[in-house]
This record gives C-alpha cells, sequence and structure tokens, in this order.
C-alpha cells in the first residue's frame, strides 16, 4: 500500500515537472540572428502582406507602438516580421527576450552583431550598418516598411499613423 502511494506521489511530482518546463519553454521567445544576406532572402521570399518592423527594446516609440502593431497585423491578416538593432549576444539581447515577454511577442530576428562587424568596432550604429548592407535608405526605430503580395514595397515610414493609412 505505502509503495503505491509512494509511486503515485513521485508520478504526480514528474508530471508537474514537466509541465512547468513545458510551459516554460513554449512561452520563452523565439529569437534568431538575422545577417543583411539572409535579410535580402527573406524578403525576396514575401508573398503575402506583410510589414518589416524594426525596433529596438530600449526605445520608448517602439514598444509605445507595438499593441497598436499587433492589432493592425491582426485585423487586416498582415504578417510582421520583427527585427531588432538589439546588440546580439550580450545583455540587450537578454532584455530584448524580456520586453518581447512583456509585449506577447513570440518571434523577432536580432541583427547578428559578429556578422556585421567581423572585426569588432569600437563605433556601433548596428541598424545603420545594417540599412546600408540591405541598401535602405532611411533608418530610425521604431521603421516600418510595408510590402504587398508580390514583394513590391508600399510604404516605408518611422509613424505608424502612416502606415495604418496605408493599410486602410
Amino acid at each position: 500500500m505505502r509503495k503505491s502511494i509512494l509511486l503515485k506521489i513521485i508520478f504526480f511530482l514528474f508530471t508537474i515537472t514537466i509541465f512547468i518546463n513545458c510551459k516554460n519553454e513554449i512561452s520563452k521567445p523565439n529569437i534568431v540572428k538575422i545577417t543583411p544576406e539572409k535579410y535580402l532572402n527573406l524578403k525576396k521570399g514575401i508573398n503575402k502582406k506583410t510589414i518589416i518592423h524594426f525596433w529596438f527594446s530600449y526605445c520608448s516609440p517602439c514598444i509605445k507602438d507595438f499593441p497598436e502593431l499587433l492589432k493592425i497585423s491582426k485585423e487586416n491578416n498582415i504578417d510582421i516580421i520583427n527585427i531588432s538593432s538589439d546588440k546580439s549576444d550580450s545583455k540587450m539581447q537578454d532584455n530584448l527576450e524580456k520586453v518581447m515577454s512583456k509585449l506577447n511577442v513570440k518571434d523577432c530576428y536580432i541583427i547578428d552583431y559578429d556578422n556585421l562587424y567581423p572585426n569588432g568596432t569600437k563605433h556601433i550604429n548596428i541598424l545603420g550598418d545594417f540599412a546600408k548592407k540591405i541598401e535602405l535608405k532611411e533608418y530610425t526605430n521604431p521603421y516600418y516598411i510595408l510590402i504587398d503580395e508580390s514583394g513590391k514595397t508600399i510604404i516605408a515610414t518611422e509613424e505608424i499613423e502612416k502606415l495604418k493609412q496605408q493599410i486602410k
């Protein structure tokens, strides 16, 4: 009898442990490094109306606009590709994960710092240097590029209101 109760308790604790671990893994945001080459290939593969969203986890306007951006996406069945200019493999990336969790953002690319600066650098302008490599004339955080089903850019803007006007 005692053996049976002990086995049930062990099974119960084991089940709870698995559940907690699975829940933690599911809620953890997915952050993937992106290089200029990967970005250009990703952009070529767009065949649905999509917003490419450049942002930064310490950027107040970026964070303020996120709920509106998610609402626009959901209401209009538009995909979002989030690209962060936080420094990868650093405390900034840790902050990115925390902000994504808080905003309920599941997926985000992060510019691959080591690819962008293979020899290191003291001067860092991650988004600016990335933008030059992908031939993006303007750049800021936040920055929205609305792409249509054929891959053509409809609008590129730093203002969410201008983005919303183009979608309606």
